[in-house]
């Protein structure tokens, strides 16, 4: 193992806390500025790690007494440093983050549900009803009544299908609304996009209501819907300039960190409809502030307030009565039929295998990849060279690829995932590893991952594409985006891509690199990201140890926004 990996990967939330800790100790002097020191440092690694506060709790195990420290003082004190009347230690910044977005939140729950015409519900009976489930159902009868829409689901549940069934339902009742549909991420949106299109070849619509989907949901980044401003942190789009949609929709929600859904939630008008799609197991944002999995986490779904009961069984019997504890009652759908792999005891394996690592079930997980099913292979040596005959054979179609377009079709046949770019489970080694393999080492065919934002071409950290000859080339709405290699951004082989980025992609297969059991590098979370990657079949590369400890190790993050909501 490669002991520098787990040194590094924290390097910089290290350096992060150390430049806060050591201003406020700076900044304050004294015995304060010591204890602020202390305080900060643990509170600027967990904002970094996906939290947005400490709890009481959490802060005391850290230093005694600090409640009384002058600069800490509660929502309403302009000091640095927030201690709310729930019990949670914030920066200022991110308390007045979270406080908007619990605010703007709010506002849009607490609507009354609207009702909704005969016509469009007799137009959801005889066009929509019969292509989705009860789950996906009330999720369209939430978006015609509902200011806010929480759209939860794992791989599979049909969340695409649901926004194109949504959208028609919607167009239907407001034809001349304004729509937006965007993601945190340009690969995000653009698979967004590519999505809708591919589930509107399933739904027989009238022809204006498909046209006006093609139209109105050319998915963008949320950079671009909310308007850049070169070297700033704000946008263009804000309270004072919202956003002229009627309907927002945003796909990957759980991606979305909570200065980014702050800056969201305060371009939205007040009658503007709010629709979060995503997947609660996935990771966490990288920035902080885990905003959609905080939410669908704490919530109950797909139960209803009893004034909003009957309207919601017009769509779907499956619509439960809730005794609200929630501001979010009535606001969130999940869903959890899969659809996505035909349903047979090998492919429904990896959905079982998935379930067992989101519930925490390590012996379970185990025991499904040990039932002998075909779509689960377990390579427990690095060195097999079942592992080297694998990488040949899966990579084989896009290295003999006799043209861009071919090329590109065949990147999502196959990847090798890793829970880290460097050291030897890491992506630099496996896309080294896999060049060497290959019969070509010089090959002029190759595939490459963006891995920055360039507003300027229009290519976004995550894209995927394929260099051919002298060209790179990029899949597009057209068909194949040509891009000169003096023109790429940052970019990396992508014969191998980390977890992370892998987040929003589907592949054929996928091999999981699983480290060692005493690295900390994978947790239950990444792991459950790498395999439902995954639509045919699984190969973990690694020890049944290793796979344990990911399962075991869960990275918890903490949203505030909920709780904010409810003491509103």
């Amino acid at each position: 193992m490669n002991t520098n990996s787990n040194k590094n990967q924290n390097l910089e939330i290290d350096a992060l806390a150390s430049l806060v800790a050591d201003f406020f100790e700076t900044r304050i002097g004294g015995d304060e500025g010591k204890s602020l020191a202390k305080l900060t440092r643990v509170l600027t690694e967990r904002v970094a790690s996906g939290s947005s506060h400490l709890l009481e709790a959490e802060a005391n195990e850290v230093l005694d007494g600090w409640k009384s420290l002058p600069s800490i003082g509660n929502e309403d004190a302009n000091l640095p440093l927030v201690y709310t009347n729930t019990g949670r230690l914030y920066f200022r910044r991110y308390y007045e983050y979270e406080r908007l977005v619990a605010d703007v939140l709010t506002q849009k729950c607490t609507k009354a549900s609207v009702e909704v015409s005969k016509t469009t519900e007799t137009f959801f009976q005889n066009s929509i009803s019969h292509v989705v489930d009860d789950q996906q159902a009330l999720a369209v009868g939430a978006v015609l009544q509902r200011d806010l829409v929480l759209l939860s689901g794992g791989p599979g549940t049909g969340k695409t299908r649901t926004i194109v069934a949504m959208l028609a339902a919607y167009i239907h009742e407001h034809p001349n609304h304004l729509i937006a549909l965007a993601a945190p991420t340009g690969k995000a949106a653009f698979r967004m996009r590519e999505s809708v299109l591919q589930s509107l070849k399933w739904i027989e619509l009238p022809d204006s209501i498909r046209q006006k989907i093609i139209d109105s949901t050319k998915a963008t980044t949320l950079h671009r819907l909310l308007e850049s401003r070169m070297g700033s942190m704000d946008f263009q789009r804000n309270k004072r300039n919202p956003l002229p949609a009627h309907l927002v929709v945003v796909d990957e929600a759980s991606m979305i960190d909570l200065p980014l859904m702050a800056k969201l939630c305060d371009a939205l008008r007040e009658d503007t409809k709010l629709v979060l799609i995503g997947d609660a197991a996935q990771l966490a944002p990288v920035h902080g502030g885990a905003v959609f999995n905080g939410l669908i986490e704490s919530s109950q779904p797909n139960e209803f307030r009893e004034e909003d009961l009957s309207k919601m069984r017009v769509f779907s019997d499956s619509a439960k009565l809730s005794q609200p504890t929630s501001r979010l009652t009535s606001s969130v759908i999940h869903l959890s039929k899969v659809h996505r792999r035909k349903d047979t005891s090998s492919s429904g394996k990896i959905d079982e295998l998935c379930n067992a690592i989101k519930e925490g079930r390590a012996q379970d997980a185990v025991a499904i990849i040990h039932s002998g099913v075909e779509s689960i292979t377990w390579i427990r040596d690095l060195t097999d060279p079942l592992l080297d005959s694998l990488i040949c054979d899966e990579f084989s179609e896009l290295s003999d690829a006799h043209d861009p377009s071919l090329a590109l079709s065949k990147l999502g046949k196959f990847r090798i995932l890793c829970a880290n770019n460097e050291g030897d489970y890491g992506v630099s080694h496996w896309n080294a590893k896999t060049v060497g393999l290959l019969p070509n080492t010089d090959a002029s065919i190759r595939p490459v991952v963006v891995h920055v934002n360039d507003y300027s071409i229009g290519l976004y950290n995550g894209d995927d594409g394929v260099v051919f000859g002298p060209k790179v080339y990029f899949p597009s709405e057209e068909g194949v985006r040509e891009i000169a290699k003096s023109r790429m951004p940052q970019h990396k082989m992508g014969y191998a891509s980390t977890i992370h980025r892998s987040q929003g992609s589907e592949f054929d297969k996928v091999a999981v690199v699983l480290p060692p059991e005493d690295s900390k590098l994978l947790s239950r979370e990444l792991l459950y990201v790498a395999i439902s990657r995954a639509k045919e079949k699984v190969f973990l590369v690694g020890s049944e140890d290793s796979l344990i400890a990911a399962v075991n190790r869960n990275e918890t993050q903490n949203s505030g926004v909920l709780d904010l909501m409810n003491h509103l």
